[in-house]
């Protein structure tokens, strides 16, 4: 079962992104990054089929991945590397048939809605998008440069050589596309996994102790604390808690005691017992923080 949504995740991820390309950014003109770009450098300079050359990008770099970073590593790629070119040809066969809007603001965002949407599934599900990624990855591995800025500058290229004969508009259009999809893709990576952090100060911390472990069912830390204007000894109290058990935390808090220091921070992730597993965190996902 955990194989078959691994599978399916991925899938979706990639449906979504190859709507993306056929519906927004190719009909509108969008300068885009990735093997999407050079699919548009190579159509417009020399007349390529733009998949033909979605589909040789990913397979050169996916040989250049399994050669340079091994096995592991290609397998997280394969079925970006084949299927995407697949759900880019199927998916442009109903742009004749399908039209949405012809409003290219509205465009640019729902296309960085399904773009953002699409690589955050195939991420969150610990593959690769492949293509235009691996390169950065395989210099991170030779020279240690920051994979990130890699990717970063060979997408700022790609834009820029495609500035050159795309109309201001369409270039400030497929700019938002970008910001969009940056933005929906780390709302998917982090959604669901959102908690707050916790610290609570107060000389009834052992009552509070109490409301952690006993009514909320949380673990916490207590911290050996000296107020600043009494200096006062006394032990603060910090947990992590989910968005649901916040308001049951600050009514019970202030039940105990009512002059109590209370801070709640929001954090994206959490990792140890009872929250996400370090052996979650996949090989791209190191890289990618390097």
């Amino acid at each position: 079962m955990r194989r078959f949504e691994f599978v399916m995740k991925i899938l979706i991820g990639l449906l979504l992104l190859a709507l993306s390309v056929n519906f927004f950014v190719l009909p509108f003109g969008f300068i885009s990054g990735g093997t999407t770009g050079l699919g548009i450098i190579g159509r417009y300079f020399w007349h390529w089929n733009f998949n033909m050359v979605v589909t040789a990008a990913n397979v050169i770099m996916f040989i250049i991945g399994f050669i340079v970073m091994g096995k592991k590593f290609a397998a997280t790629t394969l079925l970006a590397t084949f299927i995407y070119p697949v759900l880019l040809e199927v998916t442009s066969r109903f742009t004749d048939k399908i039209h949405l809007t012809n409003d290219p603001l509205v465009a640019c965002v729902m296309g960085g809605i399904l773009a953002g949407a699409g690589i955050g599934l195939v991420i969150q599900s610990g593959a690769s998008t492949g293509g235009m990624d691996i390169p950065p990855i395989v210099l991170n591995k030779f020279f240690h440069w920051p994979v990130a800025v890699v990717m970063n500058i060979f997408d700022l290229t790609e834009l820029l050589f495609q500035a050159t004969f795309s109309p201001i508009t369409k270039t400030v259009c497929g700019i938002i596309m970008l910001f969009t999809t940056t933005f929906i893709m780390n709302r998917i990576l982090t959604f669901g996994h959102t908690s707050y952090q916790v610290l609570v100060i107060s000389s009834q911390y052992a009552a509070l102790r109490n409301l952690f472990i006993h009514d909320l069912d949380k673990g916490l830390t207590l911290l050996k604390v000296e107020t600043g204007y009494h200096l006062d000894e006394s032990k603060a109290l910090l947990s992590v808690v989910s968005q649901k058990d916040l308001h049951r935390l600050r009514s019970g808090v202030y039940a105990i005691d009512p002059h109590a220091f209370m801070i709640v921070s929001k954090v994206t992730e959490v990792r140890g017992e009872n929250f996400t597993d370090w052996t979650k965190i996949n090989r791209t996902e190191r890289f990618l923080n390097s």
